[in-house]
């Protein structure tokens, strides 16, 4: 399928996916909504993808690898870890702007086992990139040395799954980004008021 990547109608099909999939949710989406608004048969879209867990699958990773590539170059970067920090949580707000309730239970719930693993299989690579640097900052002296790295992810995997939950998206209206953005600024400025607040 990766030959397909420069058809303009497999272009069209992913990006009206990815629209349709961040508003809707993955399973709620049709596949002929999604031909109806990328305005392709249903013909051209089995040439490019069997089924819509195909086509989520492409999605899912083109959304990786953006925040891949864009979380590679932040890193490169010679400013100081802190910095790195802030612009990470920064970059974590736009990459969940109205990312809809139904997209992140859809990903997280296992409603497709498929779906899932090819999911946790993505976040596991990003995870263990993300590691690796902050242990790298550890030694370094940017991250306290009585953290223990290993806490702080765990304590992220126990929010992916908190996201899922009715009555904590209920705490905030249904907004997950807010969620997301609550969790990041606890875990890296914890309750205490910063000087530049």
């Amino acid at each position: 399928m990766s030959s397909h990547k420069s058809n303009p109608k497999y272009k069209q099909i992913v990006e009206t996916a990815h629209d349709l999939f961040w508003k809707f949710g993955i399973k709620r989406v049709t596949i002929e909504e999604i031909c109806s608004e990328s305005g392709v048969s249903k013909m051209t879209f089995y040439r490019f993808f069997p089924n819509k867990i195909e086509l989520a699958k492409v999605v899912i990773s083109s959304i990786f690898e953006k925040a891949e590539k864009d979380y590679k170059t932040l890193m490169s970067q010679d400013i100081a870890f802190e910095e790195k920090i802030k612009e990470q949580v920064r970059m974590k707000f736009e990459g969940t702007i109205n990312i809809s309730e139904a997209f992140v239970a859809d990903v997280y719930s296992g409603w497709n086992e498929e779906l899932k693993t090819f999911f946790n299989e993505i976040t596991v690579r990003m995870v263990n990139m993300v590691r690796d640097n902050y242990l790298q900052a550890q030694k370094k002296g940017a991250i306290r040395n009585n953290v223990n790295i290993d806490f702080i992810f765990y304590l992220s995997n126990k929010m992916t799954e908190m996201i899922s939950d009715p009555q904590l998206v209920a705490m905030y209206n249904g907004n997950v980004q807010n969620i997301v953005m609550e969790f990041i600024n606890l875990m890296f400025y914890g309750i205490i008021p910063r000087k530049d607040e």
